[in-house]
């Protein structure tokens, strides 16, 4: 008797085990993915990889100095921004800083002497821009993380032999880099991230600027500098190592392999203590007790 109901306390504390995580585990499913998980419209994908083709357009229109044909096609570019829904696509910083390049790019194609460079620079933070949009895991202004490493570098060098004029022009040019992909930056990473960039900058140039230079502020400043580079362009290993891989659009199967391993470890469980409860020895009714 006390195997038997050994046995079925074990057998529904598992079930109930087994039925609660699996149920812990959808829910956890259908919360991480949160947002994300709301399917995008097609309508509207097909909407902003049309923005981002004709963005390639005009990028490739002002290099070969095409400069009223891409000027026609940014305003196809500010005309296609309205019928777009981001919800899901990028934050609202993100689409700030859009529209903001956007307009940018307008004052520079639109004035009076048109500016070859400043067009050069607009077109490719715009390029960027939409790439950043159609392309979350692989976007283009990953590319820039060399060109930041080597700015960064060359920027140490000039502190470390207290080259003033150097590291100012060296800071510029990592700054100007850095303008280049923001917009790209806040449409693909969280805006605190882009704002610690931001902090550090301004941290970095307040102390360039000192005459002499405050040489041990630099250096903690631009080691920080380093963290948050690596912090945007993913490359800090130990901050993404315990993220788990799942694909948000089959929480269902996901949930389900969670349960089939809990199943498993679980019943192997029970079945040990099934194993010892075996060890017990049943006690048989003496002719005393019967006769009570």
């Amino acid at each position: 008797m006390f195997i038997s109901i050994r046995s079925r306390m074990v057998a529904t504390t598992l079930m109930l085990t087994i039925v609660a995580t699996i149920s812990a585990a959808c829910g956890a499913g259908t919360s991480t993915t949160g947002q994300a998980a709301k399917p995008i419209d097609t309508d509207q994908i097909q909407r902003v990889e049309f923005l981002n083709q004709i963005t390639d357009e005009m990028y490739k229109q002002t290099m070969d100095g095409q400069v009223v044909e891409a000027r026609n096609k940014l305003q196809q570019i500010s005309d296609q921004i309205p019928k777009i829904h981001f919800e899901g696509i990028t934050s609202v910083e993100g689409l700030n800083a859009l529209t903001e390049t956007i307009t940018q790019a307008k004052r520079v194609y639109n004035a009076a002497q048109y500016s070859s460079d400043e067009g050069q620079v607009a077109v490719a933070k715009l390029r960027l821009a939409t790439d950043a949009l159609t392309h979350k895991n692989q976007p283009m202004w990953l590319q820039y993380h060399k060109v930041l490493q080597n700015d960064a570098l060359l920027l140490t060098q000039d502190i470390k032999s207290n080259k003033q004029a150097e590291a100012l022009t060296d800071f510029g040019k990592m700054s100007q880099h850095i303008a280049i992909i923001h917009p790209a930056l806040l449409i693909s990473r969280e805006a605190s991230s882009v704002e610690k960039l931001d902090s550090v900058l301004v941290f970095l140039h307040k102390n360039i600027s000192e005459k002499p230079m405050a040489a041990r502020q630099l250096e903690s400043g631009l080691t920080h500098l380093n963290q948050v580079l690596d912090e945007l362009f993913l490359k800090n290993k130990d901050a993404i190592a315990f993220v788990p891989i799942t694909d948000p659009r089959q929480p269902i199967i996901w949930s389900l392999g969670i349960g089939l391993i809990i199943v498993s470890v679980l019943s192997y469980a029970g079945w040990r203590m099934y194993q010892s409860g075996r060890s017990f020895v049943t006690v048989k009714p003496t002719r005393e007790s019967e006769n009570r």
